[in-house]
């Protein structure tokens, strides 16, 4: 379902690895395969040893309803370690298992309920980060994107993921990648708001892809 978009997320995420790695010693020149960070074109390991919470650095978080998020998330989690880093699969229900201070990479897949409601066990997550006494810098290591499921037959459509993405940046997260500039109404905007109304969401999908594409274009 996310194909497209998951591709091209691992492709970021690779080009982050590049960025952030330090050049290599002449014991990992050596011996290669012993670096956590798996170099472009090499085949990885996704044994990249977890943060100081027990999580890796790249974390896939999902708010779930039906089970659809959740399928997805563990999809890109799937791709990601397949890139050779190390990724955790958590449930928002979990998000205080996560140290928010920690420099991470985080991908967040959310679907919607009711009247634009967060899923029943993301609430209290959404609940949490929407606190205002959060100060501005609370999530200022965070590289972020988020890709929001909805369905334009009902009203407030992808509410929780566009409210998600406004306020991770609003604690200073950056975002990875960003909603399509050149669409206009609904499936516009900074996150990725796929829609199950109009040819699934692999059609919805594929605007907000081709941004990813020009997003990490930059980053090259």
């Amino acid at each position: 379902t996310v194909e497209p978009w998951t591709k091209h997320l691992i492709e970021v995420v690779n080009k982050l690895a590049l960025e952030e790695a330090p050049p290599p010693t002449e014991a990992a020149i050596a011996n290669p395969a012993g670096g956590d960070v798996a170099m472009a074109g090499t085949e990885a390991s996704s044994d990249e040893p977890p943060l100081a919470d027990g999580h890796h650095r790249c974390v896939v978080l999902f708010g779930s309803q039906t089970g659809n998020a959740e399928a997805l998330a563990g999809q890109i989690r799937g791709k990601i370690e397949a890139a050779g880093w190390g990724a955790s699969l958590v449930n928002m229900s979990d998000f205080e298992k996560i140290d928010m201070s920690l420099e991470r990479v985080v991908v967040a897949v959310v679907s919607t309920t009711g009247q634009g409601d967060p899923p029943d066990g993301a609430a209290k997550f959404f609940r949490h980060i929407k606190k205002r006494a959060h100060p501005a810098t609370l999530l200022q290591g965070w590289r972020y994107g988020v890709l929001a499921l909805g369905d334009t037959n009902y009203d407030q459509f992808c509410k929780p993921g566009k409210v998600l993405d406004k306020r991770l940046a609003e604690l200073g997260a950056k975002r990875l990648v960003t909603g399509p500039e050149n669409v206009p109404g609904e499936h516009g905007g900074p996150c990725g708001a796929a829609d199950d109304a109009e040819g699934g969401l692999e059609e919805t999908v594929e605007p907000w892809t081709k941004h990813l594409i020009e997003v990490v274009n930059k980053l090259a």
